[in-house]
């Protein structure tokens, strides 16, 4: 994949470390259970859905699971629990994309949300003293944008809003379903498992 000029980059599962259960966990505490899959990648209520794409307010969102709960969780303690699924970003990964940039155009392209927003982009500067924006030409929330993956429709709008070509971009993704959306639209792509983001390079040798 010589040819390739571009890398899109997923955040969380790609770059960030998560961990699902944790969150899972805090709610149960809080009266809250049933909400989402072992992945992460399957919510059992529209509102997770609302919110990523920014259909509904931060507080709407935490009302919502509120109106779930069979005790009296403060907002407070529930936007904790929602975050305990945010880990680091180990520095080698960091230190991966950093070493890329002289090469290749790199973008960012996560499904997010304000709440986790705020943690992980202020965890990032307090540890690094720096912007994690920074790393990119461009990062794409979809709370921000409105729409979400696997939806064509925010492949389709990166291409467009940063003009690149399809033929010459690679995505990079932990959600096989992210994968094959990408791939309709001739983008190529890399399925990280475990974590081997890093194993991208050998890919992009050949």
């Amino acid at each position: 994949m010589k040819h390739i000029k571009n890398l899109v980059f997923d955040l969380g599962g790609v770059i960030m470390n998560l961990d699902v259960p944790k969150t899972i966990a805090a709610f149960k505490e809080l009266g809250i259970t049933d909400l989402v899959n072992s992945t992460g990648h399957a919510y059992q209520h529209s509102f997770f859905y609302e919110f990523e794409v920014g259909e509904i307010s931060e507080e709407s969102f935490l009302e919502s699971l509120l109106q779930l709960s069979d005790q009296t969780p403060s907002y407070q303690e529930i936007k904790k629990a929602w975050n305990e699924m945010i880990l680091e970003m180990p520095a080698a990964r960091i230190a991966f994309l950093n070493n890329l940039k002289p090469k290749y155009n790199l973008y960012l392209l996560s499904n997010t949300n304000s709440i986790h927003q705020k943690k992980y982009l202020d965890h990032f500067k307090n540890q690094h003293k720096t912007s994690f924006n920074k790393i990119f030409k461009k990062a794409y929330y979809s709370h921000e944008i409105g729409i979400r993956k696997p939806d064509a429709a925010i492949f389709q709008y990166i291409l467009k809003d940063s003009n690149l070509k399809a033929e010459e971009t690679l995505f990079l993704d932990d959600s096989i379903a992210n994968v094959k959306a990408a791939e309709t639209l001739g983008i190529k792509t890399f399925h990280v498992q475990n974590y081997n983001v890093t194993n991208v390079l050998e890919l992009l040798k050949n």
